[in-house]
């Protein structure tokens, strides 16, 4: 064969496989699970842009929270407090300090202190150098001391309170990447829920120009309907998948383990899949279900505009409409609508964001509550809501109505927000400045119902929030818990018993 020939059947057949791999990809970029997925994550993302969302994250994984005030006007001197908080949840870290001062001087300093080896306490107006316990030696030290239930000391721990205390080594060194595999899991079910949710549903798609978010939008509409037969598949799936998923198991063990000593963990994770056992059991009575789910994506963008849902089973059912826009970051319009079909009771909240600039923030959130209550003039028991007769009854609905107001002049720090409802109001005026990676809130005047509270100006209260502050470190040298004798310990609690009393009778009676 000619080589030129050659060349052009080689690139013809070249090109057409590349034309294949492209529209195989928009195909599959393009079918209704991608679709969902790429704007669920896209809006998730979207979400986290928030300021108020970031400072929290900050503020969670190595930041802190202060507070100081004037308590002149509840306590029994001229005496003020200042108090602060560390957290640094990714390293398993944080510390409470506390100084409550007279006249300017130091009268009571407790601090606690805790990484995921140790737990360290010291106040030097109550007690004598650092005490504390050694999380790593928590299991030898325990057995034999004054907590070992074999002792039967005044102080021993209960047979479940002690197990959990020798396994906290073990369970604070796993639980270290414990957010991240949460977040994990909760991901994989999540978009597999999806994806049996279309699997075993009618799936249509359409196109769709709605109101979102104060502007028009172009959207693609996937409308996924289910019934009884698709419902009850989708959860036996799910249902199967977590019987067989190890790493489900562990990441419940893991999470049992750390949140109780009551309870032992292998008997919460059997209790977890019991239940799981219990709902597979009673997907045979599922009857009359009927669900309709519309996803509302832009055309551009790839985010979710809207989700409203149509859920019947049985008697009940509801439906719902959350209406987001092109980006939430940035909309200036978001709401969500709650109605109970049978009920007819429902909910609509609205939040507005009049202004967003360098200068100023302004926001409203609008909360509608609607009660249906019916007046009798005939008892008719024998009424069925399906039949179009006269029910015996008239319907009267009532709507509550409250509002929150937010302005904050980003430069001069003036901040007001106003909560109003039927039987009254709330004010709330400060001034809140942005330094650096600080957010410093100082009050000044609470009005309820148009009164000012006198107490507030003379309070002080200012409130600092640290996006970046690292706690401090735990001492190296203390006075370790688990291996004071029963005496000593009891000397101990004594003195922090009676010092924190005379704190409070003193300052505060």
């Amino acid at each position: 064969m000619d080589k030129k020939i050659s060349l052009i059947i080689g690139a013809s057949v070249g090109g057409a496989l590349l034309v294949s791999l492209v529209g195989v990809s928009i195909v599959l970029a393009n079918r209704p699970s991608s679709l969902i997925a790429r704007a669920a994550a896209n809006t998730i993302s979207d979400a986290g842009r928030f300021e108020a969302v970031q400072v929290a994250k900050d503020v969670y994984n190595g930041g802190s929270i202060a507070l100081s005030a004037n308590l002149d006007e509840i306590a029994n001197d001229d005496v003020a407090v200042k108090a602060k908080y560390y957290t640094d949840a990714s390293k398993f870290k944080g510390a409470f300090e506390m100084t409550l001062l007279e006249d300017g001087e130091a009268v009571f300093r407790p601090k606690l202190i805790y990484n995921q080896d140790k737990v360290t306490f010291s106040c030097p107006e109550i007690v004598d150098g650092t005490y504390g316990v050694n999380i790593r030696n928590l299991e030898k030290n325990l057995k034999g001391s004054i907590f070992d239930p074999d002792e039967e000391t005044d102080y021993s721990l209960t047979d479940e309170q002690y197990e959990y205390f020798l396994n906290l080594k073990n369970t604070l060194g796993r639980d270290s990447g414990l957010q991240n595999e949460y977040e994990k899991v909760l991901g994989r079910y999540s978009k597999l829920a999806v994806e049996k949710l279309l699997k075993y549903s009618d799936v249509n798609k359409s196109s769709e120009t709605i109101k979102a978010g104060g502007e028009k939008i172009r959207c693609t509409v996937i409308t996924v309907s289910l019934d009884e037969d698709g419902l009850s598949s989708v959860i036996q799936d799910l249902i199967d998948r977590a019987n067989d998923d190890e790493e489900l198991e562990d990441l419940i063990y893991r999470v049992a383990s750390n949140g109780s000593y009551r309870e032992d963990p292998d008997d919460i994770v059997d209790s977890f899949y019991d239940h799981l056992d219990d709902i597979e059991d009673s997907l045979d009575d599922l009857d009359d279900v009927d669900i309709t789910l519309d996803f509302y994506i832009t055309s551009s963008g790839r985010r979710l505009a809207r989700l409203d849902c149509d859920f019947e089973i049985g008697d009940e059912g509801f439906e719902f409409s959350l209406v987001i826009g092109k980006n939430i970051a940035r909309s200036k319009e978001i709401s969500f609508s709650y109605v109970d079909k049978y009920s007819k009771d429902g909910l609509k909240a609205t939040y507005t964001v009049k202004e967003d600039s360098t200068k100023l923030y302004k926001a409203d959130v609008k909360l509608e509550k609607t009660r249906v209550r019916r007046q009798y003039w005939d008892y008719d028991w024998d009424y069925d809501r399906d039949d179009h007769s006269d029910p015996g009854y008239d319907e009267v609905i009532k709507t509550e109505t409250s509002t929150l107001k937010i302005e904050w002049d980003r430069r001069d720090g003036d901040f007001k927000l106003k909560y109003k409802e039927e039987y009254g109001d709330l004010t709330v005026k400060g001034n809140l400045l942005k330094k650096g990676d600080k957010y410093i809130f100082a009050l000044s005047n609470i009005k309820i119902d148009g009164e000012a509270v006198p107490e507030i100006k003379s309070l002080e209260l200012t409130v600092t929030i640290d996006r970046h502050d690292p706690a401090p470190n735990a001492p190296g040298r203390f006075t370790e818990i688990t291996k004071m004798r029963e005496r000593d310990f009891k000397h101990f609690k004594k003195d922090l018993e009676d010092g924190f009393e005379d704190i409070i009778d003193e300052y505060f009676d």
